[in-house]
């Protein structure tokens, strides 16, 4: 008797039963097998940390651009997947490598508000797929089937930042942002999550002004929304919890970030994250080993010295992780590089001249000096063949002051304008304003109403073998870096020297309040006075013309005891040593 068609019949409904329970299984689960596994978002703007977002945003309205290279060797191990001992036992881990890419750019606006977008790829992965076993139920081994080589491309992330509240001074500050995600990443790899979600997340920082070292102490926090992935049956719909369940999740990251000097950055960082949800998709992700990855980084970050390009940067980071939570690596390796440019046309170019070109149709010469009146400037004038050009049809203009300029526009016909001359009135401090109208002839300023203020600068005044500042210079709190607001008095500064060659030395001296210890303040005050010198050294002063020496809490023109006497202290001061008329000489 032929037996085949029984046994094709039961091979057939074992086949369905599998599928059956295959579809069951699924739809428990989730639409697909696999998810975002990388547990890196690189935030991308200027200020931020490789893993850090910061409630800071550039004064001036600029575009940023960022390129994060990233090595994360076995992110996601077989213990994170199963609990079953075989399938543990597989040799190798499930994703061994990934090399990743994380390409930034955004917009910083109006002081506050920051929109940026994020493109990670994994453009090389290595794993490898659990052995299926004996002794689990076989529409398991169906399940974790999946891809585990590369490219595993992510979700696109928008960010959308704010800056909320900052302190007065600069201190503290604290965001509130909402990142998007839009399902670009590949579904079958651990690319992407397979739909959209979003991140609300609050930010903080801190800056405290009495520490030894410029530290700021930053920490953000959120809860990002996914969509609901499980491989295997991690909510037990077999009667056995098994393998990984992924949804919404708590995350968090606190850092310090350190600059030294003015273009170095140093750094170091724990963050990670938590699940929040036990049902019957998902299982328990509440603070499971499984579902709580934490890791450690210290990164650094250095301007490049390239004339140029002052605003092009490079940096990376180094970490590993501290639990066994899924996407935390047992190591982690990012290089970047980056810049950003100011989107505000400060200095916009000239209307572009119009050029007519003539053609001569006569000879007519009235005035008879042998030039033809379509090209002779005074027609009617004969030319008397003298310089200052001979040949244009003019007689030379009478000139009584000998300056070169023609009496006819010559604003101080009997005055010699000198080397730094206005149409023919003398202007010492080049500004564009005779010494005649200008208040401050040798100080460069701009045309004011105000007879009395004429050609003066807005922020500083030269008062004997001192410059008196109008307003302080600024600088990040326990730190020798200039703050943004203080350029306009530094420009003038600088075109103070470049006005009056004569002044050949200039000392530039900083001193600090009495908070804080008489060591640190007084190496504080050196610093923030060289920081001053090699700034104005950078717009075009010489630097042998200057001098810097800070004082520390030493040299106080007003009382401590008040928070107004101590920003008095906090100050710099320029003292000139030589005019060319001896030391302090006028």
């Amino acid at each position: 008797m032929n037996t085949a068609p029984f046994r094709r019949s039961r091979t057939a409904l074992a086949a369905l039963s599998l599928g059956g329970a295959f579809l069951a299984t699924s739809t428990a689960q989730a639409q697909q097998q696999t998810f975002h596994l990388d547990r890196l978002e690189v935030p991308g703007a200027p200020d931020d940390g490789v893993v850090v977002f910061r409630p800071q945003v550039r004064d001036d309205a600029l575009l940023y651009g960022q390129l994060g290279l990233g090595l994360s060797v076995d992110p996601l191990r077989m213990g994170n997947i199963t609990n079953g001992a075989v399938q543990r036992a597989s040799p190798g881990n499930v994703i061994t490598d990934q090399l990743s890419t994380y390409l930034s750019a955004g917009v910083e606006f109006l002081n506050r508000f920051t929109f940026g977008v994020t493109f990670p790829a994994a453009w090389v992965e290595g794993g490898n797929q659990p052995s299926p076993t004996a002794n689990q139920f076989v529409a398991q081994s169906a399940i974790t089937t999946f891809s585990t080589t590369g490219p595993a491309i992510g979700d696109t992330r928008l960010d959308f930042r704010g800056v909320v509240w900052r302190s007065p001074d600069q201190a503290w500050a604290f965001g509130a942002e909402l990142g998007v995600f839009i399902p670009t990443g590949s579904s079958a790899n651990f690319g992407g999550d397979g739909s959209a979600s979003w991140l609300p997340m609050v930010d903080g920082e801190w800056t405290p002004p009495r520490l030894p070292l410029p530290l700021t102490f930053v920490a953000n926090m959120g809860i990002h929304f996914r969509p609901d992935n499980a491989i295997n049956d991690p909510a037990g719909v077999h009667g056995v919890a098994q393998g990984l369940g992924v949804g919404n999740e708590w995350r968090w990251a606190v850092g310090a970030l350190m600059p030294i000097g003015q273009r170095f950055r140093v750094g170091a960082t724990i963050f990670g994250q938590t699940g929040l949800q036990n049902d019957s998709t998902v299982g328990n992700t509440i603070f499971t080993s499984q579902n709580t990855p934490i890791e450690w980084n210290a990164e650094g970050r250095m301007k490049l010295p390239l004339p140029g390009f002052e605003r092009l940067f490079v940096g990376g980071s180094l970490g590993t992780r501290l639990t066994d939570g899924y996407g935390g690596p047992d190591l982690r390796v990012v290089v970047l590089a980056g810049s950003y440019w100011s989107i505000e046309d400060k200095t916009p170019p000239s209307p572009e001249r119009k050029i007519r070109e003539s053609i001569h149709e006569s000879l007519k010469d009235t005035d008879g000096d042998g030039i033809p009146d379509d090209v002779d400037a005074c027609p009617t004038v004969p030319e008397d063949h003298k310089e200052p050009d001979p040949s244009d049809g003019c007689p030379a203009p009478v000139d009584r002051d000998h300056d070169g300029i023609p009496d006819n526009l010559d604003k101080c016909p009997d005055v010699p304008q000198g080397k730094a001359g206005l149409n023919g009135c003398p202007d010492a401090d080049k500004d564009g304003i005779p010494d005649a109208q200008d208040a401050c002839p040798k100080e460069p300023g701009e045309p004011d109403p105000d007879p009395k203020k004429n050609g003066c600068p807005k922020h500083i005044r030269l008062e004997g073998s001192n410059v008196r500042v109008m307003q302080q210079v600024h600088f990040q709190t326990a730190s020798a870096t200039i703050l943004p607001d203080s350029f306009p008095m530094l420009t003038e500064i600088a075109q103070l020297l470049a006005a009056n060659p004569d002044i050949k030395q200039m000392r530039i001296e900083g001193h600090t309040d009495n908070r804080g210890g008489a060591d640190y303040n007084l190496d504080l005050s050196k610093r923030r006075a060289a920081s001053v010198r090699t700034w104005l050294s950078e717009h075009g002063v010489d630097a042998g013309r200057m001098q810097s020496e800070g004082y520390g809490l030493t040299l106080p023109v007003a009382s401590n005891e008040s928070e107004e006497g101590r920003a008095q202290n906090r100050r710099v001061e320029f003292k000139i040593l030589d005019s060319g008329n001896g030391p302090g000489g006028r």
